[in-house]
């Protein structure tokens, strides 16, 4: 299995199975975190936070969103991957066979 790479030619870090891993984490801790304040699940929170002139809003269905998004992506960069090493194995078979027949 080969890993991409950056510009800089080091391995890049993510890889679909850690963005499925993640947005499963973050879907499912927003979905049940709620439980954990007594809440029903999935049910919504805003969490605030202001530091001089910063100020950072954020609902747990913004991060529920995320989390799905991230599921989405590494399922979509998955089947991606899977289906370009399907395009490489057949261009293998078809080389090996024009070489068999030309020996």
């Amino acid at each position: 299995m080969r890993v991409a790479a950056t510009s800089s030619g080091r391995p890049h870090p993510s890889t679909p199975a850690s963005l499925l891993g993640t947005g499963i984490l973050f879907a499912a801790g927003t979905a049940a975190g709620a439980l954990a304040f007594g809440m029903e699940v999935l049910e919504s929170t805003w969490f605030e936070y202001s530091w001089g002139p910063l100020h950072l809003s954020a609902g747990t269905s913004t991060l529920f969103d995320i989390g799905v998004y991230l599921v989405v992506l590494g399922v979509s960069l998955d089947i991606l991957r899977s289906l370009g090493a399907q395009v490489d194995r057949h261009q293998q078979d078809r080389d090996s066979t024009e070489e068999e027949a030309r020996a």
